[in-house]
């Protein structure tokens, strides 16, 4: 079985890079729209839920202003990723106590076919934002084309 790639998932309609969010509540709810719209998953209330109940788990906010909230989901019918990019810094829980303002919302679905994606693309994005380069790079993109390339 061939590896998946980061890449293989990103769509341009799951990507806002003037992403008009106040708060982490508008932000998630953005990008839940978004999946919901492109017909990622079958409720909106249901998935938005599982990511609430992921949050408070532990953090998303991996630091250098950016955060990857997630929901594993029986409302999920396709393993996608939407992103958001805001103008303003959210304040969302971080290891650097520092706002955000690059957002990667991670869908999967339930069952351990979905755990399994979940983590190999989770690992994915974390090595790529790992470089302080890529995220400059991701904060100034002025396309979604451009956008997608660093992430590729």
């Amino acid at each position: 079985m061939e590896a998946v790639q980061i890449k293989s998932i990103l769509e341009d309609e799951l990507i806002n890079l003037t992403l008009h969010a106040k708060n982490k509540d508008e932000v998630i709810q953005s990008l839940v729209s978004m999946m919901y719209n492109a017909g990622h998953i079958k409720s909106i209330e249901g998935f938005t839920n599982d990511v609430y109940l992921r949050e408070k788990e532990g953090i998303t906010g991996m630091g250098n202003n950016v955060a990857i909230p997630h929901g594993k989901s029986a409302d999920v019918t396709e393993a996608c990723v939407a992103i958001g990019r805001t103008k303003e810094l959210i304040e969302w829980e971080s290891y650097d106590n520092q706002p955000s303002r690059l957002f990667f919302l991670f869908a999967v679905p339930n069952g351990k076919e979905g755990a399994n994606l979940h983590l190999k693309l989770l690992s994915q994005l974390a090595t790529k934002l790992a470089d302080d380069e890529i995220i400059e790079k991701l904060k100034q993109s002025k396309t979604i084309e451009e956008f997608k390339n660093y992430l590729a």
